[in-house]
């Protein structure tokens, strides 16, 4: 006795091979048995052929995916086809459009069309996905460029980094690494959303006006300092209205760190944050600061403070420590 079939949901793009294959008079029992489905599964495509190519030429004319195994409609349908006519406008200029903006953008159009359900629809990840899928939008870069790195310094220095904390007996817990990074706060995405009939994608000249940013943290990660901001502006007007920002902000004519700007950190904000956090865990210790050999970083012997107590380990480009 044969055993019973597994249950085979086709795709319509599957439905729509097989419609155009009976038209050529092909026999039933022989595409049945080569989509692993029964005749009475070919009998029904057979017989629902107007709706089913009425659907897929909606979905060929919108690019949607052929992958698809309903033709049910989403309840936000008219979100949905509204969102969709905005993203190929917006693709069609040239914007780079994410995910999060196109949650964003379902939002604002389930609000302006009063869509079903419009206090529950919350645009989820699954919604998103479900979208893409639908129209057959997927991410592509804006350009072609790779990056490439070798791990064979890293894995040098994390040796090298355990020996040298072994054998000055250092607690992770007083173990800090800080580091600078650009953020060019009015840059596009260099990546998009785009359509199905889109091969590639042109972007934009990336816009450099920034800020930098300086990062610090322990090795268990439980104590973060506050992020020190250097600017263009002395007194930027988004600033007018905060009485506490969130930041250290301070400026440089060229937004640059600076040997003195570090130094001034180090003394004023990074000094007392330790400290008071060493109070708080009711716990002391000698304090390392991982830094790597950027020129506005001093050396070791300028950051040394209290008697050793405070002091700075420096990683060379060839991932090794100078130790002092």
């Amino acid at each position: 006795m044969s055993g019973k079939r597994k249950r085979v949901v086709l795709s319509l793009g599957d439905k729509g091979k097989i419609l155009k294959r009976l038209k050529n008079n092909e026999a039933a029992s022989k595409l049945a048995a080569e989509f692993g489905v029964g005749k009475s599964t070919i009998s029904d495509i057979k017989k629902n052929e107007e709706s089913i190519m009425k659907y897929l030429t909606g979905l060929e004319s919108e690019q949607g995916s052929l992958d698809r195994k309903s033709m049910k409609k989403s309840f936000d349908d008219k979100v949905g086809k509204a969102l969709h006519m905005w993203f190929l406008q917006k693709r069609s200029s040239g914007h780079p459009i994410s995910g999060p903006l196109l949650c964003e953008k379902a939002l604002f159009f389930n609000e302006k069309l009063n869509g079903e359900n419009t206090n529950t629809f919350q645009a989820s990840s699954g919604w998103l996905r479900n979208f893409k899928l639908r129209h057959g939008i997927r991410e592509i870069g804006l350009h072609g460029e790779k990056l490439s790195v070798s791990t064979e310094s890293a894995t040098k220095f994390v040796k090298e980094f355990i020996e040298f904390v072994k054998s000055e007996k250092y607690e992770e817990e007083f173990i800090y690494n800080a580091d600078e990074t650009g953020l060019f706060w009015r840059s596009l995405p260099r990546k998009t959303l785009a359509s199905g009939f889109e091969k590639s994608a042109s972007g934009t000249k990336l816009n450099k006006e920034r800020i930098i940013v300086l990062n610090c943290a322990n090795a268990t990660g439980n104590h973060r300092i506050p992020l020190f901001v250097i600017g263009h502006s002395k007194k930027p007007r988004c600033f007018n209205n905060w009485k506490n920002l969130p930041v250290i902000y301070t400026s440089q004519r060229k937004a640059w760190m600076t040997s003195e700007g570090f130094i001034d950190w180090y003394d004023h904000t990074f000094i007392p944050k330790v400290k008071t956090h060493q109070e708080d865990m009711k716990k002391e210790g000698r304090v390392l600061l991982l830094l790597d050999n950027a020129p506005s970083h001093p050396c070791a012997d300028t950051l040394e403070r209290e008697n050793g107590k405070f002091r700075k380990a420096n990683v060379e480009k060839d991932a090794s420590i100078r130790r002092h």
